[in-house]
């Protein structure tokens, strides 16, 4: 169920590959289309944490840096651990600093075993924190964090945990629903004579991995909505620099292919949203506005915090009961937003009816015949015409071959009498590639997919079908270079694209050269879908056999 990042790596430039190899102009624009820069041009700052407090004196910049040295450690990631739990996760966080240090998820595994331990979200290696910045320099940074009410977090039990020192009162309230929600309420007591000012930070830290350079066939590392438009930076792209946002309300976070962690405040906050690398650690880390305190006075402040997995029907469910704008954006749908999302539905529409999704992803693909028969019809017909007329071209190409010109002004000329436009199938056939990019979006985001068995060896759809021909499934254990080791399904594929080429005419004015090429087409997409998610391989295998039914039927009718 896991992918190595070997095999991601693979996924991702083959589906590239075989996009390009399908229409050109739409993957040159998806690959080298330069990205908006919308970071400030500020220079990365060293930053330094404390899982509690850290003193800060804006009128004072050297008193700042004296405080600093003094008080600021780094995190620190042992401790008294209050245990969380629901029905959805199980971890704890750590009290002191309420430090979200880990994370399991109940409902999913690391992989099919039957004794496979939970997926783990949160760990020292991944993990997110709320702490406050004060202007006043007696606040003592080595007083701890205690725990006020609560000795266990749950949706029924909300936990209180409190700070003080004698001139400030922090009281913080935490609370988790049903799923993967939590709520950190903070109240700010200044109990001393004198005016303060401060402001809430919070930050998601992951370690520095080579699999997270990895490409991926979704977006993974940074994601924020910054004034209603979602930004989205890699790990690498601020492997160098700093990227900053000054936004109001929003939220931000790190996403992987199927679970994240996002904090969001209220919506009327005005945020500050820093993506960096520091000491080998990336950091997305959130500022509130600084707020003035008044003697005796007190503020409150509220921040929502997300770890979980990116369940669409959940996620949109918060998006509407919580107010938070555009959050299924979490989910990477691609350029093709309008009909991956409701083809995401329908899909899970369909799981839910079925029970299977193999099952489901055939039905899909059914359909999805259905509504572009039209469409497919017209191309499958101007192919035919095409087919009927192939001997006379071959008879020009014979005639004309040291002539090129003139051969073009014969076979045009023959196209008129004969009423075919070579061009007729390359609308449809284009028009047919965005649902199909649609759908390949689909089956790389939908937690259904993931895990999800079909019939026989395809015991999940989400990875790639590893029975392995050369090996006969296993029986003959001898090393196989992984560019050859594909599956049974990739091969019926390719023999379904041979069976099609067959019936479908040769490319007008091809040479030998082309022509072979186009005659290793089957061969060498089989050998790139080896490594696709084996969900997709089954749609376009199935799709593949639709097609030739349907192209044997309008050859049989036009004669």
């Amino acid at each position: 169920m896991k992918q190595t990042p070997k095999q991601i790596k693979a996924e991702e430039k083959q589906m590239m590959l075989a996009f390009v190899l399908i229409i050109a102009v739409l993957l040159s624009f998806q690959l080298f289309a330069p990205k908006q820069d919308n970071s400030l041009d500020n220079s990365l700052e060293n930053v330094t944490t404390s899982a509690a407090l850290e003193n800060v004196m804006p009128d004072d910049a050297n008193a700042a840096a004296v405080m600093a040295s003094a008080f600021v450690a780094d995190i620190q990631l042992d401790g008294a651990q209050l245990p969380l739990q629901n029905n959805d996760v199980i971890g704890s966080l750590l009290a002191n600093g309420t430090i979200f240090n880990e994370l399991n998820l109940e409902k999913y595994k690391e992989t099919t075993a039957q004794d496979s331990p939970d997926v783990t979200l949160l760990s020292n290696n991944y993990f997110a924190y709320l702490k406050w910045k004060l202007n006043n320099e007696n606040v003592n940074l080595n007083t701890g964090w205690r725990v006020v009410s609560g000795d266990k977090l749950t949706p029924q039990t909300p936990v209180t945990l409190a700070w003080e020192n004698g001139v400030v009162k922090i009281v913080r309230q935490i609370s988790l629903d049903d799923h993967y929600m939590f709520t950190i309420q903070d109240s700010v007591n200044n109990k001393s004579a004198q005016n303060m000012s401060a402001y809430l930070e919070g930050t998601i830290r992951i370690k520095k991995d080579p699999s997270l350079l990895e490409r991926s066939s979704v977006h993974t590392g940074f994601v924020a909505l910054i004034n209603n438009k979602l930004e989205e930076n890699s790990y690498s792209s601020v492997d160098s620099k700093k990227v900053a946002y000054e936004t109001t309300g929003g939220w931000f976070g790190i996403t992987q292919k199927y679970w994240q962690t996002i904090f969001i405040p209220e919506q009327s906050e005005n945020v500050t949203l820093e993506d960096f690398l520091s000491d080998d650690w990336y950091q997305s880390t959130f500022k509130l506005s600084l707020q003035n305190i008044p003697s005796a006075k007190t503020i409150t402040k509220t921040v929502r915090f997300f770890a979980g997995a990116k369940d669409l029907n959940l996620i949109n469910q918060y998006e509407k009961d919580l107010n938070i704008p555009k959050f299924d954006l979490t989910i990477d749908f691609g350029w093709f937003y309008f009909l991956t999302k409701p083809f995401l539905y329908f899909l899970q529409w369909l799981y839910a009816l079925v029970g299977n999704m193999g099952v489901a992803i055939l039905i899909f693909a059914t359909l999805l015949r259905i509504a572009l028969l039209p469409i497919v019809t017209k191309s499958y017909i101007s192919m035919a015409k095409m087919k009927k007329i192939q001997p006379k071209i071959q008879e020009l190409q014979e005639r004309y071959k040291d002539d090129r010109p003139r051969l073009q002004k014969e076979v045009l000329a023959l196209y008129s009498r004969e009423h075919v436009n070579p061009a007729g199938g390359c609308l449809p056939m284009f028009i047919q590639v965005i649902p199909f990019y649609a759908l390949y979006k689909v089956l790389s985001v939908s937690l259904q997919m993931r895990g999800a068995p079909f019939f026989g060896w395809l015991k999940d759809l989400s990875m790639p079908d590893s029975s392995s021909v050369l090996t006969l499934c296993g029986l003959i254990p001898w090393p196989v270079p992984s560019v050859f080791n594909i599956g049974i399904l990739p091969v019926i594929m390719g023999i379904t694209m041979y069976i099609q080429q067959k019936m479908q005419p040769a490319p007008a004015g091809a040479d030998k050269a082309q022509m072979g090429m186009f005659k290793w087409m089957p061969v060498i997409f089989t050998f790139m879908m080896g490594n696709f998610a084996s969900g997709l391989v089954l749609y376009w295998t199935w799709s593949n056999i639709l097609s030739i039914f349907q192209q044997r039927y309008i050859n049989k009718k036009m004669g």
